[in-house]
């Protein structure tokens, strides 16, 4: 799955924000909850109402208008632990 907006994965995709609506006033209101390009989140719910969302492990609730701008790419949860275990440090 490439980079698409976030509300067109499903539930538990780990995710991470790549880039931000150009719209001042959304940009703005993503920057101030905390939603900023490399932020990794959770989708908890993308059907039957708004989008749920775990950040920073807060759970953040944001309409889909808003999630409709935030472009996200899919997560490997297995790309860091495999960076860490290769890591000779």
């Amino acid at each position: 799955m490439k980079n698409q907006p976030l509300c067109r994965f499903p539930q538990g995709s780990l995710v991470r924000v790549e880039d931000l609506a150009s719209c001042r006033g959304a940009r703005s209101r993503l920057y101030a909850l905390g939603l900023t390009p490399g932020t990794e989140l959770e989708v908890i719910s993308t059907s039957g109402g708004p989008c749920r969302l775990r950040v920073r492990g807060s759970d953040l609730i944001i309409g889909h208008g808003l999630a409709n701008k935030i472009i996200v790419c899919p997560v490997d949860p297995c790309a860091s632990e495999c960076r860490i275990e290769d890591d000779p440090s």
